[in-house]
């Protein structure tokens, strides 16, 4: 039979992929400024801590488990001895690496680029024998790309921003660390933008654990498009303006420059509280108040929670399980007031059942107000009031939740944070190991030379590991 080629009635990229590739390629590892190298790889160290962390869940180290026969390889399964194809372990990694809510974020990206990102460019950088170095600028790269994508988009209310916008970063990252050009690296994230999954807000408010899936998918499909793109496929031209700004949002604004200053990696968030940055100011305003004054449970006659759109979507009072109290502002408010923290333990379904917890629960409203969304990006606020039956109120607004760029955590919390997080799944020494390997990443000439400090001793993670630490 005749050979049928489509090249000639293919549509070229669109001129916002086209110049997101070129922004891609704009500058070279040398070029990025000491103190955003700095501080990528705390951003690496935090995701490669949250990766481990989640490793140590059962339906994770099951996936692991099934991992080899779902692509054999040699990239490296976090926590566990277990290797696979780079995609595979890409989405084993990105799923356990936000299984515990504790992974790092950008508001102006209205999303969460590194557990987007890192797990497919790692196996890929193990796959290619790729330098810390030739790893990072990747990161970095396609950490601005995934910020500029996300700040243009504008999700429908249903939409989950896990697995939408943010594969364009992680493929604009595995473009430039295969060396693709601009040309093929536009195609990429036209193909990338093609192949976003249905990410539903409802997964997570109902606890389902498909949600962490599509972190994982986002990883998957990322490394996947750039391969498909040396394949010779070619995306939906104008694909970024028709998934995200017509089927999973309602607008698309890109402004782009020539160049990745300002840089957003910077500007991004560490997380402290095991549950989803939407709750994080509401529950700083519920600990000044009860820090302030000696309040009674039960003498709390009704909380008010104002908030920002898009945080009121997590306004649900029927919380079904300890993974869906992550997504609840109620649950996490109740929770400060009932338990003083809300670090991952408070997460369990012993703790969600507590007639303490349950009692205020229905007392909690949760309101939009049009000022506080009017602060976007830049501040995420949140407004606790508290009526006693006395016909006392008591109101805190808090506007820097801990964690992010203006109310940053110190390296010594940071540390502890990975500390806990790694030692779930490794024992101390080798938490050691790796505190000390990260920070010389890009002097490395392999990233093989701290895989195998991500690598499990064993199958089964230490006893003391598996238990749920506060981390805060």
């Amino acid at each position: 039979m005749p050979k049928t080629s489509f090249d000639a009635v293919t549509a070229p990229p669109s001129a916002s992929a086209l110049a997101l590739a070129r922004l891609a390629h704009s500058s070279s590892w040398t070029q990025h400024p000491p103190e955003v190298v700095a501080h990528a790889l705390r951003i690496v160290r935090d995701t490669l801590g949250v990766m481990l962390g989640g490793s140590t869940l059962a339906e994770v180290r099951k996936l692991a488990g099934m991992a080899p026969e779902l692509g054999a390889g040699g990239a490296t399964i976090l926590g566990s001895r277990h290797t696979a194809a780079g995609h595979v372990a890409a989405l084993v990694n990105g799923t356990g690496g936000v299984s515990l809510e504790l992974d790092e974020g950008n508001q102006y990206a209205v999303n969460h680029p590194s557990i987007h990102m890192l797990p497919a460019l790692w196996a890929l950088a193990e796959e290619r024998d790729a330098s810390g170095a030739q790893l990072m600028h990747a990161f970095i790269v396609g950490y601005e790309i995934a910020v500029r994508v996300g700040a243009a988009t504008r999700l429908r209310g249903p939409v989950h921003p896990f697995g939408t916008h943010t594969i364009v970063g992680t493929a604009a990252g595995a473009a430039v660390l295969l060396g693709l050009d601009a040309a093929q690296t536009a195609t990429a994230l036209e193909l990338a933008a093609g192949l976003c999954i249905a990410s539903s807000q409802n997964a997570a408010n109902a606890g389902a654990s498909v949600r962490n899936l599509f972190t994982g998918f986002t990883n998957h499909n990322g490394l996947l498009a750039v391969r498909l793109a040396q394949a010779g496929f070619s995306g939906e031209p104008g694909a970024l303006e028709s998934v995200f700004g017509k089927v999973l949002g309602s607008a698309f604004d890109l402004r782009v420059g020539t160049a990745l200053q300002p840089y957003y990696i910077t500007r991004n968030y560490f997380k402290i509280h095991a549950c989803s940055r939407w709750n994080h100011a509401p529950i700083e305003a519920m600990a000044a108040i009860l820090a302030s004054r000696d309040i009674a449970l039960d003498a709390i006659e009704e909380i008010e929670v104002h908030t920002y759109d898009p945080a009121t979507r997590l306004s649900g009072t029927s919380v079904a399980n300890a993974y869906a109290a992550k997504h609840s502002i109620p649950y996490n408010v109740a929770a400060r007031a009932v338990y003083g923290s809300n670090a991952l333990d408070v997460y369990t379904d012993a703790h969600l059942r507590d007639p303490r917890l349950q009692a205020l629960l229905g007392k909690i409203r949760v309101l939009e107000d049009p000022a506080l969304t009017a602060l976007l990006p830049g501040i995420r606020a949140g407004r606790v009031s508290v009526r006693m039956s006395s016909g006392q109120v008591h109101t805190v607004q808090s506007e820097q939740p801990r964690g992010g760029h203006d109310n940053p955590l110190g390296e010594q919390e940071l540390v502890e944070k990975f500390r806990l997080l790694a030692g779930m799944a490794l024992p101390a020494e080798r938490v050691d190991a790796l505190l000390e390997a990260i920070p010389r990443l890009p002097d490395l000439g392999s990233v093989r030379a701290v895989s195998e400090l991500l690598r499990g001793l064993a199958e089964e993670p230490p006893a003391a590991g598996r238990r749920h630490r506060k981390s805060d």
